[in-house]
């Protein structure tokens, strides 16, 4: 009940008094007032304001206090891992980021990412002892129970590894690991939807393709936790996969896929941008197609429409299937812009049907770049109030 309790607060647009607890939770007054105290006087909520009167005193409006501890957020990617120190209200007070290539292994990008950590909690002056918990994304398949990734493709080393024992070894709190786009898709729903599309799927369009999908205001994952992961959608090509299947939806319109083809059309003569970029960096990036489009190369703006069309087809899918309100686009492909963006409404509406796209919305992601540190920081915080107990009645974490 407590924990029913801060949830509500902690979920609230606006700090509420006890009677609207009750009203929203369908108790009575009595029963959360206890709690209400309870959490008061651990210093997790404050009064942020006094209420109208409705003829005696004025009633106190209770909030979170961002200020009892620290979250610890971290994105761990295929070339670099960022990480960011937040208030228990997943606003970031800082953050930073370390070139720390996935291929290296678990070891020694965690090893990096660490040191990073305990650097960043010192120019902060923050403790370990103030970090009430620590929520990490990574881009592959995870067993949400144990925290474990599992036969990652893009992951070469990470699989069945413990991340969570070892953070477990560095800081003296709970940490939780899923996969990076459910991470993004909590973020995005939590703090750039502030909770208002309870039914909506995350896409993330990056070297690899996934989704998170929200159903009824909660993060899907399946029965083991891959729930989402249309990267793995057959759209009938003969592309191998990485994965070792043919004709994925990522080996056909991934951003590593995407670059290849790049790389080899540039090499056949059919982008001079691209073949330029090539000689001069050594090898292209998704950056380079990025520019190639915005300076109106055929070839880039041709790859980068097909990559759309292709997610958008599997997006169909699932909209026909999850009727969500809203499809938000993430990940550095979101970055190609309109071309992109409209090529994946095409597919769409094209193949979906008139009912299930009557109030969709097709956008990209609010939080751009951040949801996936603003996602950790609420999926630990959720966490941590979903498994407190009450074995230490003095304390609620």
């Amino acid at each position: 009940m407590t924990a029913n309790v801060l949830q509500h607060i902690r979920k609230a647009k606006t700090p509420l008094t006890k009677a609207e607890l009750a009203g929203r939770m369908g108790v009575s007054l009595s029963a959360v007032s206890d709690h209400v105290e309870r959490l008061s006087a651990e210093g997790l909520i404050m009064a942020a304001r006094l209420g109208a009167s409705s003829g005696g005193r004025k009633p106190k409006q209770y909030t979170v206090n961002p200020e009892y501890g620290r979250l610890l957020s971290i994105e761990i990617g295929m070339e670099s891992s960022k990480i960011a120190l937040t208030d228990l209200t997943s606003r970031i007070i800082a953050e930073d980021s370390i070139f720390a290539p996935i291929g290296e292994g678990p070891q020694i990008v965690l090893g990096k990412v660490g040191s990073l950590c305990r650097q960043l909690l010192q120019e902060q002056d923050t403790t370990a002892e103030q970090i009430k918990g620590i929520g990490i994304g990574v881009p592959g398949p995870v067993e949400f129970s144990s925290g474990r990734p599992i036969s990652p493709s893009l992951m070469p080393g990470w699989d069945g590894y413990p991340i969570k024992a070892y953070w477990a070894e560095q800081m003296a709190c709970p940490c939780y690991i899923d996969n990076d786009v459910n991470v993004m898709a909590l973020g995005e729903y939590a703090e750039g939807l502030e909770l208002s599309v309870p039914n909506f799927i995350f896409i993330k369009a990056d070297t690899g393709i996934g989704s998170g999908v929200i159903y009824e205001g909660r993060l899907y994952r399946g029965a083991t936790g891959s729930a989402g992961d249309i990267g793995h959608f057959d759209l009938g090509g003969d592309v191998l996969c990485w994965c070792g299947n043919r004709g994925c939806l990522e080996a056909t319109a991934g951003g590593k896929a995407l670059v290849a083809r790049a790389a080899e059309a540039a090499l056949m003569g059919n982008s001079a941008p691209l073949l330029q970029e090539a000689a001069v960096d050594g090898s292209l990036r998704l950056e380079h197609v990025q520019a190639g489009l915005l300076a109106l190369d055929p070839l880039c703006t041709a790859l980068v429409r097909e990559s759309g069309q292709a997610i958008g087809r599997v997006a169909a899918m699932l909209v026909n299937f999850a009727n969500p309100s809203r499809i938000a686009i993430g990940g550095r492909m979101a970055a190609f812009g309109d071309a992109f963006l409209a090529s994946i409404r095409h597919s769409i509406y094209q193949r979906s049907l008139p009912l299930a796209t009557r109030s969709l919305t097709i956008a990209p992601s609010v939080l751009g770049e951040r949801a996936g540190l603003v996602g950790g920081a609420y999926m630990a915080l959720d966490e941590l109030i979903t498994q407190a107990t009450d074995d230490q009645t003095d304390r609620f974490f």
